[in-house]
């Protein structure tokens, strides 16, 4: 056989594997995107992971007064001395365990200054017309609990009322707070705290990690389904085997 024709039936055959072209065209522009996808869904798993590191990290160290922190940080522990006022908001549409409340803060005062607690969540009583009964000590306190930032939006008409649906920045000057940025979430253990239960996560790293290996898996169940419904791959082998196995039936 001449060269020229081993080529020729060479490139008949690469352009025959090929049955299906709009097929293998979608396939190729979709393949990349899915495990591009994938790619980034691991990135962002290890930004979360990074973060909870972190977190765990502060929230491990001993709490201590503020006045001995050189830079007010997110999740850094504070022990804070002092009494609770009547001074208080109660933030709507909380949920836990799929019942609906509140979270209450209320202002608690150290060292002269005023500082807002959120002391966790509370149910809602059955009427919405009703807001829940809110009891605290009247004797000084210990409390320890976390940083935590308030937003720096603004909402009109937010600081009046004790129902609020957003903690802001016009929330905490109306409660003249000594850090407009900053609320203090107690620790589970203080007894002053409700339930707490904090959600400090949107979406966990395993959560990431698990949509990663979804749209890997679509990204091979694509290669999959090009190989089955665009090429004679399987047909090619199918007649390969045959012919080996005709080869070996016959006597030389």
């Amino acid at each position: 056989m001449t060269p020229e024709i081993s080529s020729s039936r060479a490139k008949n055959a690469s352009v025959a594997l090929i049955h299906n072209w709009p097929l293998t065209l979608l396939s190729g522009a979709l393949l990349p995107l899915l495990v591009a996808l994938g790619i980034w869904q691991i990135q962002r798993g290890g930004e979360k992971a990074a973060i909870e590191a972190t977190i765990n990290q502060r929230l491990s160290s001993q709490p201590v007064s503020p006045q001995n922190l050189d830079q007010l940080r997110r999740y850094t522990p504070l022990r804070l001395s002092g009494y609770y006022t009547g001074d208080y908001r109660l933030l709507d549409n909380r949920t836990r365990n799929g019942r609906v409340g509140y979270e209450l803060l209320q202002v608690f005062v150290s060292d002269g200054q005023r500082w807002l607690i959120n002391r966790g969540w509370l149910p809602a009583p059955g009427e919405r017309s009703r807001l829940p009964e809110v009891t605290w000590p009247r004797a000084a306190k210990i409390i320890t609990g976390f940083l935590y930032p308030v937003s720096a939006t603004e909402t009109p008409g937010a600081a009046h009322g004790q129902r609020i649906q957003q903690l802001d920045r016009q929330i905490a000057v109306s409660l003249d707070l000594a850090q407009l940025q900053w609320t203090v979430r107690l620790s589970a253990d203080s007894d002053t705290a409700l339930v707490t239960d904090w959600q400090l996560l949107n979406s966990r790293p395993q959560r990431h990690y698990a949509y990663a290996a979804q749209w890997f898996a679509m990204a091979a169940a694509l290669v999959l389904l090009w190989l089955f419904a665009a090429t004679r791959i399987v047909q090619l082998s199918r007649r390969n085997n045959d012919n080996n196995n005709d080869n070996r039936g016959t006597p030389s």
